[in-house]
């Protein structure tokens, strides 16, 4: 009696160990937020449009950019990284004082596996 309850704590805890090593795995899924200076307005980045580093960028739960869960802010490349489960999502900029953006400000992100990277182009306004 006392090896049956040995062995089902032990397949309890394989399992147990088994399924956090796979829900670790699928939450290694990014959105990657790609912020660039988008000189010509034609909401591409274009040789010698450089990416805009210290940006405000969110990410929100769900469509719409309603419900944010995470903030971070670009690097020297105009990337911000957010690590995150599968699922529905949507990143949104942060605006900045004498700017404007050349695409959508907030865009919707579905996501099951790998990386996704969503762009968002910005002009000095004259």
């Amino acid at each position: 009696m006392m090896h049956r309850v040995v062995m089902m704590v032990l397949v309890f805890f394989v399992l147990l160990i088994s399924s956090y090593a796979f829900t670790n795995a699928i939450a290694q899924t990014k959105i990657r937020a790609h912020k660039f200076r988008d000189d010509n307005q034609n909401g591409v980045q274009d040789s010698g449009e450089s990416g805009l580093c210290r940006w405000s960028m969110k990410l929100y739960l769900g469509p719409g950019c309603r419900s944010p869960i995470a903030e971070t802010k670009t690097n020297a490349d105009g990337d911000a990284v957010f690590i995150v489960n599968p699922g529905s999502y949507s990143v949104g900029e942060g605006f900045v004082m004498g700017w404007a953006s050349t695409a959508v400000t907030c865009q919707d992100v579905e996501i099951n596996r790998g990386s996704v990277t969503v762009f968002f182009g910005n002009f000095w306004i004259q």
